[in-house]
C-alpha cells in the first residue's frame, strides 16, 4: 500500500467472524434453554397452583412464597449486568469513534501530501480499503458485544429458572 496507509485484515472464520459466530451459538443455545426451563416451570407451578385449590391445607406454601422474591432477584442481577454491559459497549463504541477520527486525520494528509493525480487517487483508495476493513470489523465487535450482553442479562433470569426446574422436579 501507498502512503502509509494499512488496511486490517478483514474478518475471517478464525478471527473476528469466528467469534461472532460462536456468541451466535452460544445465544441460540441459552435462549433455548431458558425457553424450556421456563415453560417447565410454568406448568409445575400451574399444577401445584391447581392442587392448592382443591387441597389448601397441603399446598406448597414455601414455593409459592418464593416465586416473587426470586424474580425480583433475579431480574435486579440482570438490570446490574445491563448497566455493566451498556458500559462495556459505550467503551466499544469510543474507541471505534477515536480509531476513526485517527484514520481520517492520517487519510487527509495523505490525499493532502499526494503529490500526483495517481497519488490521489491512490491514497484515497487506500483509505477507502482501509475504512472498510475496519467497518467491518467494527460492525462483527458491536454484535458479538451485543449478544454477550443479551446473554450476561438473561444469565440471572436463565440461573433462577434452572435452580427452579431442579427444585419442583425434585
Amino acid at each position: 500500500m501507498q502512503h502509509g496507509m494499512t488496511t486490517p485484515d478483514l474478518p475471517n472464520g478464525d478471527g473476528i467472524e469466528g467469534d461472532l459466530l460462536a456468541s451466535v451459538g452460544r445465544h441460540h443455545s441459552r435462549t433455548g434453554a431458558l425457553a424450556l426451563a421456563a415453560t417447565e416451570v410454568v406448568v409445575r407451578r400451574l399444577q401445584l397452583g391447581g392442587a392448592a385449590m382443591v387441597w389448601p391445607a397441603t399446598a406448597d406454601h414455601a414455593e409459592f412464597a418464593r416465586i416473587v422474591p426470586e424474580k425480583a432477584r433475579a431480574f435486579a442481577d440482570a438490570g446490574t449486568a445491563l448497566i455493566d454491559q451498556t458500559a462495556r459497549i459505550t467503551g466499544e463504541l469510543v474507541r471505534l469513534a477515536l480509531d476513526e477520527a485517527s484514520r481520517g486525520a492520517a487519510a487527509t494528509v495523505s490525499v493532502c501530501t499526494s503529490g500526483s493525480p495517481a497519488g490521489l487517487v491512490a491514497a484515497q483508495a487506500d483509505a477507502a480499503r482501509a475504512w472498510l476493513g475496519q467497518w467491518l470489523a467494527g460492525t462483527s465487535a458491536l454484535l458479538r458485544l451485543t449478544l454477550e450482553a443479551q446473554g450476561a442479562v438473561m444469565a440471572p433470569i436463565h440461573r433462577a429458572a434452572t435452580a427452579n426446574v431442579e427444585r419442583l422436579r425434585a
